[in-house]
């Protein structure tokens, strides 16, 4: 009886409502409330199939309380949460006087936690006490947890009457739908849309709006923050965690200017774009920014220039500057020194298609009060061609040892997200064995590192030359790869030729491949080409990758020369040393090694006479002695001093001789000084003493320690003067 009694209340409830509050009024608009405290003028209506948890006031962190951000304080709201009836319950407004042929403008602000799968939707009735009355407004779209959704929507009502609102919670899912529920109210609004348009929140209702499209821009431009109407022809992007203030006009600014202004948004952490008209640009042009900006006193807001290409959105965005937090920006400040004022950039279009150019206000924390940023004018131009590269002389090579070794070579981007590309790499390359372990030094050398966001589509471009049609020209490079490249089979290394270093397009010539290998010293790619026409031409290495995740190049040298004589001579390490030998020169506690220069390199070949060695002297693995500028069949001579301590003993040498940073094979020698009673353990004879050798029972043996076996002696030194020393000594 008790069952079938609860069954019969709970329809009831569903059919009729049920609320946590007295008879709804009716409220004159415009109405606006913050769900931040309980309330009786909002009613629950639960029409689950079994009525059980529905929509209560939550203001508890420790009670699955709303939490922007996972932030460890609650947000104070109306919430439904694990109803185990099944979620379909309405939190209902108060009732409004509304009119057929208005046009009213519906606010939200809501949340949801937990990924919950649960729906929240706004809904309008008539019958606030009849579930199936109500008529979806819309969806409202949260897809990601702890963020706060401010959403607007228009509405016109069919005839005049009474209406109320509802936020309403169901769960459509599959599964078990009972539990899983996670959705915040936290504020509405509703007001009659005058004249068809509703001002945006924070802004002044007498500015024009923005426009619906990006305007048409044209170069030169020259824009003036002056006026609302200018400001205008440009778009704003919030895009903030909870979007609210964003960049607007303002005639009077902390400085007393007009401007295009952003300043402190408290309902999240800002990441706002003022953004231009569109502008058609060009491959291989370059166009200079120049920006009059400040900020205010202590500020917090950083400012970026970035831009987008074809459309814009916030994964579109490309970074030109992160100009800073102190504005105008200066470069080369030092304490006590002021620096050069910086406020002109320059974007190098990487290809045809629409650009718009972007100011981004960024702040990770909200509530910052000293948050001002203020755009004065913004100039955009094309600057001009300049003149054309000088060609340098063939035979070219060059070295990437040497961060200066890159001045003359360009890197052209053309990745869809230019976050990465060629660059000198102090580190360089270091090779790996099987294992990953690794082998050898650091390589310095020029380096391209993987484009993680996008795919790879990097070159290296050369400096000009001038190359004539007929001749055959031969290009010469040392590089190496990570192992991913070779393993995964994405990556595409090649050597192209072209004549304008800017332009993709012109490298229309593909020289060849070059292998994808991880061995550092081994042969050089070598290309043989003509060219049809004769002219300025660019050699480039062109990296791609069609993951974004295993491209990478190291290019440690180039050489390009007409095929024949003037070929530049590739390095080659000369024959060995001879004749090296070590003496013991004993009064002056020395060794001297003597040797001879080699005259031929390890293909049999006679050295340049003017050839110029380097002969470098070891002692184990020590470099005690160069010798620079050493001629092809010079003796080399080199005496090693000593101390009384370090002169007894075994010595190792060995002398290696370099040509054109190529190193010969070493040759050795090794040389054992015997011990003597004059220097051994330390003992220091004067020269004009006796000595006399003892062992510890008295015999007498000598003075040669050299020639007695191992033992403990007992060594006297009688010096003319009749003073005596004696000593014990081990050997």
């Amino acid at each position: 009886m008790r069952k079938t009694l609860l069954n019969t209340m709970g329809l009831l409830l569903a059919l009729f409502g049920a609320t946590n509050a007295s008879a709804q009024s009716t409220v004159e608009l415009p109405y606006s409330i913050t769900f931040d405290s309980t309330n009786d003028v909002w009613t629950v209506l639960d029409a689950s199939p079994s009525p059980g948890t529905s929509w209560v006031f939550n203001n508890d962190w420790g009670n699955d309380g709303f939490c922007i951000g996972n932030a460890w304080t609650a947000t104070p709201s109306y919430c439904i949460r694990t109803d185990s009836g099944e979620p379909n319950d309405y939190y209902v407004s108060p009732s409004f006087s509304l009119k057929a042929g208005k046009t009213y403008t519906v606010k939200t602000s809501s949340g949801t936690m937990y990924s919950t799968p649960a729906t929240l939707s706004v809904e309008y009735t008539t019958t606030p006490t009849n579930a199936a009355s109500f008529t979806k407004l819309s969806d409202i779209s949260m897809p990601s947890s702890g963020a706060q959704y401010d959403n607007s929507y228009d509405l016109t009502v069919p005839e005049d009457g009474l209406y109320n609102f509802a936020f309403h919670a169901t769960n459509t899912s599959a599964g078990d739908k009972s539990n899983w529920v996670y959705l915040y109210a936290l504020g509405f609004s509703i007001e009659e849309k005058v004249g068809g348009e509703t001002p945006d929140p924070g802004t002044d209702p007498d500015q024009p709006d923005p426009p619906a499209v990006d305007q048409d821009g044209t170069l030169p431009y020259d824009m003036t923050f002056d006026s609302a109407e200018k400001f205008a022809t440009w778009t704003t992007m919030d895009n903030s965690d909870t979007p609210g203030v964003t960049w607007a006009y303002t005639a009077s600014d902390f400085a007393g200017k007009p401007a295009a202004h952003m300043g402190p948004d408290a309902t999240s952490g800002t990441c706002d774009w003022l953004v231009s008209p569109k502008f058609e640009l060009k491959e291989g042009k370059s166009y200079k920014i120049t920006v009059d900006a400040a900020s205010g006193p202590n500020n917090e807001l950083n400012l970026i220039l970035d831009y987008f290409v074809g459309s814009k959105s916030a994964d579109n965005q490309k970074t030109i500057e992160w100009i800073g937090s102190k504005l105008p920006k200066t470069e080369g400040e030092t304490e006590g020194e002021g620096g050069k004022v910086k406020n002109e950039w320059i974007l190098d279009a990487n290809k045809d298609d629409v650009y718009l150019f972007a100011f981004r206000a960024l702040n990770w924390g909200a509530n910052n009060a000293n948050d001002a940023v203020s755009i004065y004018s913004v100039k955009i131009e094309e600057m001009a061609e300049g003149k054309p590269d000088a060609p340098v002389a063939l035979p070219y090579e060059v070295s990437f040892e040497k961060e200066e070794s890159v001045s003359d070579w360009t890197a052209m981007d053309r990745s869809g997200n230019v976050s990465s590309t060629w660059s000198w790499n102090s580190w360089g390359y270091q090779e790996y064995d099987n294992d990953w372990q690794p082998v050898g030094d650091q390589h310095p050398c020029v380096g391209f590192s993987s484009d993680w966001n996008t795919d790879a589509n990097d070159y290296w471009v050369s400096p000009a030359f001038a190359l004539e049609a007929g001749k055959t020209y031969v290009a010469k490079a040392h590089t190496a790869n990570n192992r991913s490249c070779i393993e995964t089979g994405t990556t595409s290394f090649t050597m192209k030729l072209g004549t304008n270093k800017k332009m993709q397009s012109s490298f229309d010539k593909t020289l060849g491949s070059i292998e994808l290998n991880t061995v550092y010293d081994r042969d050089p790619s070598t290309f043989e080409f003509t060219v049809e026409k004769a002219g300025n031409y660019y050699v480039a290495f062109h990296i791609s990758d069609k993951t974004g995740a295993n491209a990478y190049g190291y290019i440690f040298d180039f050489s390009l020369a007409e095929k024949g004589s003037g070929e530049p001579e590739v390095p080659v390490a000369t024959e060995a040393a001879t004749g090296f030998a070590a003496a013991e020169l004993t009064a002056e506690k020395s060794v001297e090694l003597t040797w001879t220069n080699p005259t031929k390199d390890v293909d049999g070949k006679d050295l340049p006479a003017d050839a110029l060695l380097t002969v470098k002297v070891y002692e184990g693995e020590e470099v005690v002695k160069v010798f620079e500028d050493q001629t092809p069949g010079s003796e080399g001579k080199h005496v090693q001093a000593y101390t009384d301590e370090t002169f007894a003993g075994e010595h190792n040498y060995k002398v290696v001789v370099v040509y054109k940073d190529k190193e010969s094979e070493a040759v050795t020698t090794s040389l054992t000084v015997k011990v003597v009673v004059d220097a051994i353990n330390g003992v220091v004879v004067p020269t004009d003493a006796k000595v006399s050798v003892h062992t510890l029972g008295g015999a007498a043996v000598g003075n040669n320690l050299s020639t007695l076996g191992k033992g403990t002696y007992i060594v006297t030194m009688k010096r003319a003067d009749g003073t005596m020393k004696t000593v014990k000594v081990t050997k």
